[in-house]
């Protein structure tokens, strides 16, 4: 599909398409929209870990003046779902609200009232009494034989969902005759997305038995089919819309408030909106999976890997979620990087008590590959070999099969550490790195490489399907309607340029109608980083068919055949004859003067998933005093494919920086003895701020075209991200002198590691 495309805004920089709309605060949220007769809706929450609700009185609640309606888990319907959409048949374990409550944070109850202070005042007025359960935390720990279930209605023993286990090769035996085995336990903690936008919705049931939510959604199909299962309506009963989305990051795949919402309109007739305060967001909504790990690499003495064992528990938290894809993907990530003759993943998913864990930036792999990057980090320095050159010595080559015999397509990790090292400054910063440790310590500083892939789509997986509709209007602009759901990320607006290239047409000639369940096309969600590869490469798809259908309106005003008709500068011409033209206006009036409409539909299966690429490099400095670590240079090299919006690319991949970088040194949500987040405003996450970013960051893209993506182009969004965490980590390691193997790496860590050096020298 990798038409070359002819630069009439592909590959040039664009702004996303609703940019003035954001910048000039025009843009309408979930939480700007209102309805005549609009309730306000308030959850209360749990204050215990595992606990069954043996008691519950809401009479109280009930009497406040301007209440409406008041739920609990006897108004629910008995049905379990799984909020991911992804996932929605595996392992159903969640109720919309349930008699068992399964983390600090869970829902208990839900109220609806005219204001928001008399909901307050409701949810403050009912009566729970509870018996509590045993809690567990740490994922290893639910995952022994003999731990009690947290869901004995889907396990009856034990917390492991379903064990995941890939092998290929003997990897006992090759660890054993291994000159050098480098092993190790790793920690990774849960994050909080921290979205500018938090969990937010409006549910109307109407008179006619129809349920329309609108809600910022990473995958409106996923939810509709999710909500009409959890409420025992028919899907032709439910819409879902997102309007606009204030970042998603794999936050906003799963169903949070939407199911609540929906139960409270259906009891009181009325819409009610539902909107999660930031500290409300962080208790309940979902994380990335906190982890525990352990791996083991062995290789020869000229750099050669030869095996590497990898076996994970990962804090699923209170419900089953998109878990399972998580732990599957991460394990088929793991065999597309290196060729190692043999390899193991082995995952271990495990109900815990905290919120559900689910997507967020990167579907596992920024855990992986922080492990990965930290054991070649210091295989490297134990071999005496550049870390850069053991990379390139393992990792795959374009076109190859993987262990698991999957194609990888034209990944090009290689060309990526050999370009990111020239870019970076590799020796330099080696030189850097050496004179500073033979001057003065009060600074310690530290280089290191990292390199990760990602895939395109969710082909071999399940069917990645996409749906657009393009429609001419009277005056010859175009309507793109799609499903595709954009977080800011520029999907759309990708969308928007293929077609426009395609077309011949500006691109302020296409309107965008998206995310409706009633008005587009189905799509699969956003996730997987399938944007562009399978977002765009549907929009091109339906814009070949629209194509064509203009040249052959156009030849029969010029009495040309189709094949002559080039479309050009908002028109169509007979090739090589500039004189013989007609405007796209005039295409749109001969349509409509012959009783034609010219409007295609695409539905658009992916028959590939194509590897992307991306090598990182990063230089550190480490106050010796205080612990202090400050990033000072960053370079990235990614292989996309073909890039289509280069200002979009380097956007993706700055942001994907900037939190994988928080990621390694300050984020992490942690729960006390009693399961609870003291923590809980947005600056206890420790994000980190623009200022916090090194002012050196360097970034290119090979230009490699993808022959099976849209002009030659694959992904970038999350793979942006996935091996900052490594990278950081690892130059740390090396300026320290001690190898870190639990994240965040905060400045107690350091001084703690630094202590330890001197006590042993």
């Amino acid at each position: 599909m990798s038409d070359v495309p002819r630069g009439l805004v592909v590959g040039k920089d664009q702004a996303v398409y609703d940019a003035r709309q954001k910048v000039t605060g025009r843009l309408r949220y979930v939480d700007d929209m209102s309805m005549p007769g609009m309730l306000y809706g308030r959850v209360l929450r749990s204050p215990r870990p595992h606990a069954r609700i043996v008691f519950i009185d809401v009479s109280k609640a009930k009497a406040v003046p301007g209440v409406h309606a008041v739920v609990t888990h006897l108004d629910a319907p008995r049905v379990r779902f799984n909020a991911n959409g992804e996932d929605s048949d595996v392992l159903p374990s969640e109720r919309i609200l349930d008699d068992v409550v399964r983390f600090v944070g869970d829902k208990v109850a839900a109220v609806a009232a005219e204001t928001p202070e008399e909901a307050e005042r409701a949810i403050g007025l009912i009566d729970v009494k509870y018996e509590d359960l045993p809690a567990y935390f740490d994922p290893e720990k639910a995952a022994e034989e003999g731990a009690f279930p947290i869901h004995p209605e889907i396990r009856e023993n034990g917390n492991v969902l379903i064990p995941v286990d890939k092998s290929a090769g003997d990897v006992d035996a090759a660890l054993v005759s291994a000159d050098l085995v480098v092993e190790g336990r790793f920690e990774v903690p849960a994050i909080h997305h921290a979205a500018i936008e938090p969990h937010a919705c409006i549910a109307s049931y109407d008179d006619l038995g129809k349920l329309t939510v609108w809600t910022p959604s990473q995958d409106v199909f996923g939810q509709r089919a999710n909500l009409a299962k959890a409420l025992e309506l028919p899907e032709s009963r439910v819409r879902v819309i997102s309007p606009a989305m204030g970042g998603g990051f794999g936050g906003k795949i799963d169903l949070v408030c939407e199911p609540v919402a929906s139960l409270l309109s259906m009891k009181c007739g009325r819409p009610v909106k539902l909107v999660l305060g930031r500290e409300e967001d962080i208790v309940s909504g979902p994380t990335r999976h906190a982890e525990v790990i352990y791996s083991r690499m062995g290789f020869m003495r000229d750099g050669t890997m030869v095996a590497c064992d990898y076996k994970v528990f990962l804090s699923c938290g209170a419900q089953s979620g998109g878990s399972m894809s998580v732990a599957w993907a991460a394990g088929g990530k793991f065999f597309k990087l290196f060729r190692a003759p043999n390899l193991r993943y082995r995952a271990y998913p495990a109900y815990t008590n905290r919120s559900s864990a689910g997507a967020m930036r990167g579907f596992g792999s920024p855990q992986l590959f922080y492990v990965m990057a930290s054991q070649i980090n210091e295989a490297a320095a134990r071999l005496g070999i550049d870390a850069c050159d053991l990379y390139l010595k393992n990792v795959n080559e374009p076109d190859a099969i993987d262990l698991l015999g999957e194609p990888i397509g034209n990944m090009r990790a290689a060309d990526c550490i050999r370009r990111g090292r020239d870019l970076f400054g590799w020796e330099e910063a080696l030189g850097e790195v050496r004179k500073s440790r033979a001057g003065h310590r009060r600074y310690l500083y530290g280089c290191a490489c990292s390199v990760s892939p990602h895939g395109s789509s969710l082909f071999g997986i399940m069917p990645d399907t996409c749906g657009t509709t393009i429609r001419m209007n009277g005056d010859g602009s175009f309507t793109l309607l799609t499903g595709v759901s954009d977080m800011g990320n520029g999907s759309n607006t990708t969308q928007m340029l293929v077609v426009a290239e395609e077309l011949g047409i500006p691109l302020d000639h296409i309107s965008l109608v998206k995310t409706d369940t009633e008005t587009t096309l189905f799509d699969v969600g956003a996730f997987a980083s399938r944007g562009t590869y399978v977002g765009a490469g549907s929009a091109l798809a339906c814009a070949k068919l629209v194509a064509q259908r203009v040249r052959e309106e156009a030849a029969e005003i010029l009495g040309a055949s189709p094949e002559q008709i080039e479309l050009l500068d908002n028109g169509a011409q007979v090739r090589g004859e500039v004189a013989r033209r007609v405007s796209m206006r005039q295409v749109a009036e001969s349509a409509h003067s012959h009783e034609r409409d010219i409007i295609c539909s695409k539905m658009y299966g992916t028959t590939a998933a194509p590897i992307s690429a991306g090598a990182h490099f990063c230089l550190v400095r480490v106050d010796s005093t205080t612990g202090k670590v400050k990033v000072l240079r960053y370079a990235a090299v990614h292989d996309v494919g073909r890039p289509l919006n280069p200002l979009g690319l380097e956007g993706q991949v700055a942001g994907g920086i900037q939190m994988g970088i928080g990621y390694a040194l300050s984020e992490g949500l942690e729960l006390d003895e009693n399961g609870n987040i003291p923590h809980r405003r947005l600056r206890d996450c420790h994000l980190l701020r623009a200022t916090d970013m090194p002012r050196d960051v360097r970034i290119e893209f090979l230009d490699s075209a993808e022959h099976t993506g849209p002009f030659g182009a694959k992904s970038v969004g999350e793979c942006g991200t996935v091996p900052v965490a490594g990278c950081v980590a690892a130059a740390v390691s090396n300026a320290v002198g001690h190898e870190f193997r639990s994240l965040p790496i905060r400045e107690e860590d350091v001084l703690c590691a630094l202590r330890e050096s001197r006590t042993r020298g």
